[in-house]
């Protein structure tokens, strides 16, 4: 299985743990790295990905998340390909443009699943996901609390 995390759920285990939503987000990432290996979950990198890791004000959040990074096992590098298909997923589906970069860097790492902690994004999964399969790609976004109950199948260990 492969999956493309938004620099949003590496981030959410270091985030202020008192709202109960950011507190289920950052377990359910736990959650979906405890699995790894057991799902045999490969997850994906990018570009934007790093850029985005880069900005985080916090020297500890930002080297925390970047120490995360390290157990992707496949990076996707930005390209023409990477950055026409954000593009068109921009005008499309309404995206900022690093959320259309990360999907577009998912899609082009040939990722199953995208997860996000942003809101506005996952509104418009069903818009992307059939703009998507329209362009002959078979991406899910889903929160990580989603993913994990309905792919992983609920909380192990916790």
């Amino acid at each position: 299985m492969r999956v493309y995390l938004d620099c949003n759920v590496y981030c959410r285990p270091l985030d202020d743990q008192s709202q109960t939503r950011i507190r289920a987000e950052a377990e359910a990432f736990l959650n979906i790295l405890s699995v790894m290996g057991e799902k045999e979950i490969v997850l994906l990198s990018s570009d934007i990905l790093k850029f985005e890791v880069r900005a985080i004000p916090s020297v500890t959040k930002r080297r925390a998340v970047e120490r995360l990074l390290e157990i992707c096992s496949e990076h996707i590098s930005e390209s023409n390909e990477v950055l026409n298909l954000a593009e068109s997923l921009e005008n499309d589906c309404n995206l900022h443009g690093r959320d259309a970069v990360h999907i577009a860097s998912a899609v082009l790492g040939r990722a199953q699943f995208f997860l996000t902690c942003d809101e506005q994004v996952v509104r418009k999964s069903g818009r992307i996901e059939d703009i998507l399969r329209a362009k002959g790609h078979g991406l899910r976004v889903l929160n990580p609390v989603s993913f994990n109950d309905r792919v992983i199948g609920g909380h192990h260990g916790s």
